[in-house]
């Protein structure tokens, strides 16, 4: 989880809850992420995980999904909750970051126009570029980077 790599420094919690202030970043998470999080039995790193400020979406409304649904429900490795994350990625047209293999095969399947990220290689170079640049007013048409995280 996405939410793991930001907690884990300090420092990056800290930037990226700066960049989410200043809605330079958003962050999405659908429902079943944030149920993940309440469910970790670490306290102290439940607390650490609520800390990274997401947007909480909806998941999508969409009946025709139901087919997609099933087909990466039921695809090897993937789990309920992670087939939801990427059919919430998918309507928010939004790239779904994750490690997990099995669902980036899935979704690249049953998803094909879904992008997929990964933490290291993807995310994480950008919230750093976000960094290093100057804050700057926000212009109209200025767009923050956004990710769904699995």
């Amino acid at each position: 989880m996405v939410f793991d790599a930001i907690a884990a420094e300090a420092q990056l919690l800290a930037v990226v809850d700066r960049l989410t202030s200043a809605r330079r970043l958003e962050l999405l998470a659908a429902s079943e992420t944030i149920a993940e999080v309440a469910a970790t039995p670490d306290r102290a790193h439940r607390r650490r995980l609520q800390r990274v400020r997401v947007l909480v979406v909806p998941p999508p409304q969409d009946d025709g999904d139901a087919g997609v649904l099933w087909r990466l429900r039921t695809s090897t490795g993937v789990s309920d909750d992670d087939a939801r994350i990427a059919l919430t990625a998918a309507a928010q047209a939004v790239p779904l970051v994750t490690e997990d293999r099995d669902l980036r095969l899935a979704a690249a399947a049953h998803l094909p126009r879904l992008p997929l990220w990964r933490w290291a290689t993807d995310l994480r170079p950008r919230i750093a570029a976000l960094e290093r640049e100057q804050p700057t007013a926000e212009r109209p048409g200025d767009r923050p980077v956004r990710s769904q995280s699995g």
